[in-house]
């Protein structure tokens, strides 16, 4: 019975989450008030909880059952339900699964979990419940085991984090040997700061071998890894459950931990809600934040093209705006108005009758009087030309007084206008400066008054007519320029009155905007504020809740056999695993060839004419002598990669570490006369090589270098100020071992360094030597070497070396077989999983399968059947990335190495089919080829003694009819030429092209879903979608190149498959001109791969974050469209690149696979034309040689004996 100090101290915590309930539902928040709900019911429930998470692999379910007492869950070394399972005590067994839509369904009593785990592949599900009778745990103690990390389902990520928060205590546990994986940093930190009570755990530590590494130093390195991640957890734990008397074995002390809490657990229930209570709050607070941001987010939108200063005087600028639009509307009638007063004013003022022009106007009255007559002779003359002149000086006069005072004036006041009115118009300036008032002569006479008399009176008033009627012109010419410049000053203001209105518009949206904002700030601020003020509903509330939960109890539907209707043939088809079935093909006698061959050279050394044929023959017996094969190791570094090639060894040669190291390829090698037994070769980077590799790792943090030298100097502030976490770690951890061996090995950079078997394992482990390593050779002699074969280590599929790429496709291409790793219990990585889609990219592009798929570490299976559980679940995961019928094996390599455990370890099955496939599948070619070459041999010896034995006119007739056809097919293989080979390749090219985009963009969603996650894109801060863009782009450029590579290959094979072809072809159009020729097999060198640039620049990624427009906030991103609105955006954008790239790339497969055809048709023809000059020469000798026919036929005839001897 609770305390009532306990009781009161439930009813608070009550109320509290209550209140913070109502306030979520009330805000919208539902993710938050479905947590509130949870914590309610722990609370009412007083429900301590124990979590566990981490890797599927690492042992979780074992150790929960451990702990609980049972085997309530199943463990399995491969993914199986990715549900969360919650385990208690109670008074009868049962598992109920609870649906997002569906009632539950509950299993009473006994039940087969399998048939559980079958109804959990339902992706409605959302978590698992499991009632015990018989369990260690306590009442109201419930251990949680959630989803393995490596889920991507982004449902069960969420409802495992909604859950985590309920957790009094939190494991999360790790197998051995992937401690050091990213993931196990990145989401441990991520608990850190939901502010979860974290524990870890190292489980599995029966791996650790002493011999390789001490345990004190694998925990010291475990502290060191944590802590440059700022994981910090409440405490960590080594632990094995299947070798619990092992020294190390930590496993007790977590049962203790777990023992004091319990005895604890009300002042941890506590601590857990209090802890509870502030993540919610904050997480409200945040998702107010985002609900704010997403609100405010057009309205910010609309401002952003303000400055701050803009925006403190946006409303004074409004008003500002406002006046000034009513201002333009008046504009032009001021302007008319203003201009009108002055034209009245310069009329007025205008003086065009001076006294003198009022004389020259009285002159020109009396002339123009009905009487007026000058002179007695020619009168009439004489008057009109005095009549004429008088006008003349009257006119001049006035037109005088126009220009000064009219003319001059409206010039100067319509230019005056057109400044004040702004206009800068060429034709109205030009117009201006033109103005003029024109008055005919004429018109001085049309004004006269008939009848009117000259007097002082009627000359003035004719003056004040004149001066008038000037005036009017005058008004009229004005008028006529002001309309133009009204008309234009109209339009520049109905333009101007637009851009106004439209700059208006913006600053009235923008104020508008500044008040949304202003009012939604006190809106959220006002939900912040009541966020725990009680609304007065809890009681009404808690109580709707305790029904509801009653009311679940009942309502679930009960399991029964109908409800699982499977019939016995499709769950053996689940269960059924596919067994290797090697077809054992008949064992070749290759020593028997080989001194078929020997005897073959012996019989034929001194024979001249046979003399080409003979060092084909040696050749051949001298590759199937000295074989030598190169066999490239492939695997994650974690994928016990080098415990399984010291197992095929026989001996400890490479270093083992659970850490990873900057890997080198590593090749171990056959002794020579030049390296002994022990001795390597380490072939350091170049100072070029090992500069863009530095550059590489110093781009990921900002900075750069010119030399190395300046890259030493400036490493030291980068490991201060970086960033640790996500793939920068691996960076920061490369150049801190670079600067460490830097003063030691730049000297020797470029170099080669002879040394032993000790220092190798140095360069190969200690990351301050292997960083400045790009090669080394250990020469070492045991039964493996002894076969002829080169191991080659190649680096993780996870280097972060970008040469390795290309290295590593070099090996898939020209190695004779191919062994990948993979860990007993380890999902495939990104790495792999890219690596292995390549594999099965090529897979078809080599004659034989040469491919071999190991599962190591299955001495960790419980059970036969386990492993083949296990076997199955690789080959779907293979055949899931293009490769079909995989040879697969599960091997112990830990065991292997162990005298006592070697058949166990089944290294044997594999060992058997990979010998088999050495000497029978790969040297069947070189076998036939050597036969070919001995039954060739035969066949001339043949021709020689059929022609030798022949009478001498048949055979002059045979020796000219042979050197006749010598000439023609002489002249045959010079006319030979490509023909339409090269179209044909041209048109395969472009086929091959045309899918590779296709190819990848269907890939890009999951590239996309990849880097743009929940756990990387927590805010919008910008640097983190500048990051997850990167991430994007290195995907689908990776794809691409390896894409372009796979298709090189395709094109190389197609070159191949074609000559070969051509050469059976042009063989048998030979035997047409001269039957007796035969050609020997012409083989082609593998020629470099292309290098391959990525498609990309990083002026392509610039102009890709205009899609950031689209993310606002997570919740927006993840829960509402925007997320796949950003992922078409940049698949539109990223198609042109994509075009332009594949173009570009198709130009560069025309020129160089062009080239390669023409030289390797020649080197064919070559080879062609001297096989047949030989082959003539042999049959020529006949006719001058016919003396050495016994002894043809005694070679003959043992060459035929020792072949049927080899049969």
């Amino acid at each position: 019975m609770l305390k009532q100090v306990e009781v009161d101290l439930k009813n608070r915590q009550l109320q509290k989450t209550v209140t913070l309930l109502e306030r979520f539902l009330l805000h919208g928040d539902l993710e938050r008030a479905d947590k509130a709900k949870k914590l309610i019911k722990k609370i009412h429930d007083h429900e301590f909880i124990t979590a566990f998470c981490g890797h599927f692999s690492a042992g979780k379910s074992t150790m929960i059952n451990a702990l609980i007492g049972g085997q309530v869950l199943p463990s399995s070394p491969i993914p199986t339900s990715a549900n969360l399972v919650n385990v208690h005590r109670s008074d009868e067994d049962y598992a109920k699964i609870y649906y997002q839509t569906e009632k539950p369904l509950l299993f009473k009593g006994a039940y087969d979990f399998e048939t559980v785990k079958d109804f959990c592949k339902n992706g409605d599900v959302v978590e698992v419940e499991i009632g015990k009778i018989d369990t260690l745990l306590p009442d109201g103690v419930t251990v949680m085991d959630t989803p393995g990390v490596d889920s991507t389902d982004d449902a069960h990520r969420i409802s495992t984090e909604s859950a985590l928060h309920l957790a009094d205590l939190v494991f999360y546990v790790m197998d051995y040997n992937h401690v050091q994986s990213e993931l196990n940093f990145m989401y441990t930190k991520n608990l850190l700061k939901h502010g979860v009570k974290l524990y870890l755990i190292i489980n599995q530590i029966d791996k650790h071998n002493e011999a390789e590494l001490s345990f004190s130093e694998f925990k010291q390195s475990v502290y060191e890894s944590f802590a440059s991640w700022n994981v910090q957890p409440e405490g960590m734990f080594f632990t094995s459950l299947k070798a619990p008397d092992h020294p190390e074995n930590e496993f007790e002390a977590v049962k203790q931990l777990i023992d004091d809490a319990l005895r604890y657990h009300d002042q941890w229930l506590n601590n857990t809600i209090d802890a509870a209570f502030d993540r919610m709050e904050e997480e409200h607070r945040n998702w107010l934040d985002e609900q704010k941001a997403e609100a405010i987010a057009p309205y910010d939108h609309i401002l952003a093209s303000y400055s701050e200063e803009e925006l403190a005087c946006i409303f004074e600028k409004e008003t500002e705006l406002r006046n000034e639009f009513e201002n333009y509307s008046n504009k032009a009638n001021d302007l008319e108005n203003q201009f009108e007063l002055e034209r009245a004013q310069l009329l007025k003022n205008a003086y065009l009758m001076p006294a003198e022009t009022r004389e020259l106007a009285e002159q020109f009255l009396l002339a123009a009087q009905a009487d007026f007559k000058v002179g007695l002779l020619f009168s009439k003359k004489k008057t009109e030309a005095e009549r004429s002149s008088r006008l003349q000086s009257f006119a001049a006069s006035v037109r005088k007084q126009i220009e000064s005072q009219l003319e001059w004036h409206m010039r100067q006041m319509a230019a005056q206008f057109l400044v004040q009115a702004q206009l800068a118009d060429d034709d109205l300036q030009v117009a201006a400066q033109q103005l003029s008032v024109p008055f005919p002569d004429q018109r001085f006479t049309d004004l006269i008054k008939k009848g009117a008399g000259v007097t002082g009176q009627s000359v003035l008033n004719y003056c004040n007519d004149v001066a008038h009627d000037v005036k009017k012109v005058a008004e009229k010419e004005i008028d006529r320029l002001i309309e133009r410049i009204i008309s234009v000053i109209n339009e520049q203001i109905k333009g101007d009155k637009a851009a106004l209105q439209k700059e208006l518009n913006g600053v009235t949206k923008a104020t508008d905007a500044v008040k949304q904002i202003a009012e939604m700030e006190i809106f959220y601020e006002n939900k912040q504020a009541m966020m725990t003020e009680q609304t007065g509903n809890e009681e009404e509330t808690l109580n709707e809740l305790l029904d509801e939960w009653k009311h679940a109890e009942k309502n679930v539907r009960l399991y029964s056999e109908s409800l699982h209707k499977k019939s016995a043939v499709e769950r053996e088809m689940q269960l059924a695993v596919k067994q290797e079935q090697e077809i054992q093909t008949e064992t070749i006698p290759i020593n028997d060839v080989i001194r078929k061959l020997d005897h073959a050279v012996a019989y034929l050394r001194n024979e001249q004419s046979f003399e080409r044929m003979t060092a084909q023959l040696m050749q051949r017996a001298k590759r199937l002598k000295e074989k030598n094969y190169t066999i490239a190791l492939f695997g994650a570094f974690s994928a016990g990669k080098s415990s399984f090639a010291n197992a095929l060894l026989g001996e400890n040669v490479l270093p083992v570490s659970p850490n990873p190291t900057t890997a080198a390829i590593n090749r171990i090698c056959p002794p020579n006369a030049g390296y002994r037994h022990g001795t390597a070769n380490v072939r350091l980077k170049t100072a070029e090589q090992m500069e863009e590799d530095i550059r590489q790792s110093l781009q990921m943090f900002g900075f750069d270098c010119h030399s190395l030298a300046d890259a030493y100097a400036i490493i030291p502030n980068v490991l201060a100020t970086a960033n640790t976490e996500g793939a920068a770690h691996i960076h920061l951890s490369f150049l801190a071992a670079f600067h460490q061996g830097y003063e030691q090995f730049h000297p020797q950079l470029g170099n080669a360094i002879k040394t032993n078997l000790a220092d190798f394992r140095q360069f190969v482990a200690n990351e301050s030597q292997s960083c400045f390593v790009e090669t080394i050779d250990l020469y070492y002699d045991c039964s493996f070497t002894k076969q002829g074969i080169t191991l080659v280590d190649t680096p993780g599929a996870d280097s972060i070396n970008a040469r390795h790429t290309g290295v590593a496709f070099d090996y898939i291409k020209n190695s004779d077989a191919i062994l990948f790793v993979t860990y007993y219990n380890h999902a495939f990585s990104k790495a792999d999983r890219e690596f292995l889609i390549q594999l099965g990219r090529v897979k078809d592009a080599f004659e034989l399968d040469k491919m071999f798929f190991i599962v190591n570490a299955i001495d960790l299976a419980h059970s036969n059947a386990e492993v083949d559980e296990v076997l199955h679940y690789v080959e779907d995961q293979l055949n899931e990335y293009g490769i079909r019928f995989p040879r697969i094996f599960g091997v112990s390599s830990k065991l292997a190495q162990q005298s006592e455990g070697r058949e166990a370890s089944n290294i044997g099955q594999f060992e058997q089919a990979f010998h088999h496939f050495l000497e029978a599948d790969l040297q069947k070619m070189a076998v036939q080829a050597a036969e070919a070459s001995f039954h060739r041999a035969v066949s001339m010896l043949e021709q020689l003694i059929a022609t030798a034995s022949e009478n001498e006119h048949e055979k002059e007739r045979r020796k000219a009819e042979l050197i006749d056809t010598r000439e023609r097919v002489k002249a045959w293989l010079l006319e030979a030429q490509l023909g339409t080979l090269t179209e044909r390749m041209t048109q395969e090219i472009e086929e091959l092209l045309y899918y590779v985009k296709q190819r990848v963009f269907y890939r890009f969603p999951d590239f996309f879903k990849e880097a743009f996650n929940p756990a990387l894109l927590t805010s919008n801060q910008r640097h983190l979608l500048k990051k997850a863009l990167e991430e994007l782009l290195a995907s689908t450029s990776y794809d691409f190149v390896q894409e372009m590579r796979a298709t090189s290959l395709r094109v190389e094979r197609f070159i191949s498959k074609r000559l070969a072809e051509r050469f059976q072809l042009m063989e048998r159009e030979l035997q047409s001109l001269q039957a007796e020729l035969s050609l020997s097999a012409f083989e082609w060198e593998s020629n470099a791969t292309l290098p391959f640039h990525a498609p990309f620049s990083e002026n392509d990624q610039k102009q890709l974050e205009s899609t950031f427009k689209y993310f606002k906030n997570p919740k927006a991103f993840f829960e509402k469209n925007e997320k796949k609105r950003m992922e078409e955006a940049l698949q539109l954008s990223l198609s042109p690149l994509a075009d332009m790239y594949i173009e570009n790339e198709l130009e560069h497969f025309k020129t160089h696979f062009g080239d390669l055809l023409e030289q390797r048709f020649a080197e064919m023809l070559a080879s062609i034309q001297t096989d047949v000059e030989d082959q003539y020469n042999v049959m020529l000798a006949a006719f001058d040689h016919s003396d050495k026919l016994d002894d043809w036929v005694r070679i003959r005839d043992g060459l035929i004996e020792l072949g049927n001897k080899g049969e």
